[in-house]
């Protein structure tokens, strides 16, 4: 049986791409398995056969280099037929055990980063032009060593056609559900499940149930996943100054099996990532996460995000920094019970016929089996 060690400094071990879906899929497919990543609120039961599980106590970004070098012993030392990582920061990593090691080494790319390099700021300032050239032409150096690039979304690969390495298109859908009827929350339910930042559209969906309760709707809003401290203090002043404790429900970080029973008893999900640039061309997995229950949902009005509802027919779009226009779409949908039904349908559809993991993980057998 071949050994597979899959690795990363910044996931939970139990992320939804990483766990559930490539780790549980290569050890189905007859791959030995383990998986180095960080501790989360959840302890793998070790049920899944051919799947191992080597936690790590999550570190500040300062002393992260800690568990770099932790990763990097035992990758070293491992007999592993392939080496899969999935953070940028771990590519130096992979280049030097790939070069010095001659270890097989795949990266797996979650997201645009050098748009996400170009949006982050050091107190108020931008990382300058010159020196995101460098890390960039590092980067792609890197990435030339590697037996294969995995891209999680279609354009991704655009900032990489010099690239002569093994590519692949391996994008992040959810598991194939089956059609059944589940019994929705008496209130009508909005969420959202994600990473939880103002760019997110956090302190949106807080101005948007005011709205709503200013309307005089019967609703809840859930929002999960782990919310940082700066806006739990943000979010109890606001609940608590607008009286929405009935309303407003964070319930921070759960699994993925349990985030799908709270989507299928959901009404309305939530997209509403703001402009930036890693987030114009680069679908949200949630929304089709929503599809996979027929939920219909509500998204940012970006030229990929209004192509996705034209073909799909499944949700609406609206611009993500106005509140009222996001609270007036929802209305909308809360007045009309049959449009949500006939949206959330068009959804499942497009679910079954084009976006489930099972056509994902075939391709990453090929993958496999290729290298």
């Amino acid at each position: 049986m071949k050994k597979v060690l899959i690795m990363s400094s910044v996931h939970p071990w139990n992320d939804t791409r990483v766990f559930h879906k490539e780790a549980v899929s290569l050890a189905r497919l007859g791959y030995d398995v383990t998986l180095y990543a960080m501790a989360g609120n959840h302890v793998y039961d070790d049920t899944i056969p051919n799947l191992c599980v080597v936690t790590f106590t999550p570190k500040s970004i300062a002393k992260r280099w800690k568990t770099w070098l932790q990763l990097y012993r035992i990758a070293k030392h491992s007999d592993a037929e392939i080496i899969h990582i999935h953070d940028p920061e771990l590519l130096p990593l992979g280049y030097l055990l790939k070069r010095m090691h001659r270890k097989k080494m795949i990266f797996d790319m979650h997201e645009d980063f050098p748009a996400v390099l170009g949006g982050k700021k050091f107190g108020k300032m931008r990382i300058p032009r010159w020196l995101l050239r460098l890390v960039s032409t590092a980067e792609k150096k890197m990435l030339q060593k590697m037996n294969a690039v995995i891209y999680a979304e279609k354009y991704y690969k655009e900032n990489y056609e010099t690239l002569t390495t093994k590519q692949r298109d391996i994008y992040n859908y959810p598991f194939l559900q089956e059609a059944t009827e589940t019994l929705k929350y008496e209130k009508q339910t909005l969420i959202y499940a994600g990473a939880i930042h103002e760019i997110r559209g956090f302190k949106e969906m807080l101005a948007v149930a005011k709205l709503l309760k200013g309307a005089n709707y019967d609703f809840q809003l859930l929002i999960i996943g782990k919310v940082p401290e700066r806006l739990k203090i943000y979010a109890e002043q606001f609940v608590r100054n607008n009286n929405l404790e009935d309303e407003v429900k964070l319930l921070g970080r759960l699994d993925l099996p349990e985030l799908m029973t709270y989507y299928a008893k959901s009404h309305i999900g939530l997209a509403i990532l703001h402009p930036e640039a890693n987030y114009l061309r680069s679908l949200p997995t949630k929304v089709f996460e929503y599809m996979s229950v027929s939920l219909p949902y509500v998204l940012s009005n970006f030229e990929s995000y209004e192509r996705l509802v034209e073909e799909t027919g499944s949700g609406y779009v609206v611009n993500p920094l106005s509140p009222h226009e996001i609270a007036s779409q929802i209305q909308t949908l809360l007045d009309d019970p049959l449009t949500q039904t006939e949206l959330g349908t068009n959804g499942y559809k497009q679910h079954v016929a084009n976006f489930n993991w099972s056509i994902e993980e075939q391709k990453l057998g090929e993958l496999y089996d290729g290298i």
